[in-house]
């Protein structure tokens, strides 16, 4: 069953693109159980944005020059649109559980 999940997130991009959703409610569970729920989708948004950052400063050689590497790959507009969707899909999965989360009456 994992590797049939697997191999259908593989298939195609947008689809692995999805797939940080799932994995940005492991973040965002705790941190929203802990410190509420505006904190867990702050949480989910600073990692992935973080994880672009790096992964971008990778690719452009930036990693071996720690100097260098501050001043590139912070905004969306030195990333790939499929970087830019990694960020962008859990963030908005996140806001929207929190938002769902603050009317449901408990």
């Amino acid at each position: 069953m994992l590797a049939k999940l697997i191999i259908w997130l593989g298939g195609a991009r947008w689809r692995l693109s999805l797939s940080h959703c799932l994995e940005g409610l492991l973040i965002q569970l705790p941190v929203a159980l802990l410190c509420g729920a505006s904190a867990g989708v702050l949480a989910v948004v600073v990692w992935y944005w973080s994880r672009k950052k790096l992964e971008v400063e990778e690719l452009h050689g930036h990693a071996t020059d720690p100097a260098a590497s501050w001043g590139y790959g912070w905004f969306p507009w030195n990333w790939d649109k499929w970087q830019v969707l990694d960020v962008v899909l859990p963030s908005l999965s996140s806001a929207a559980l929190a938002l769902l989360s603050l009317r449901l009456p408990i």
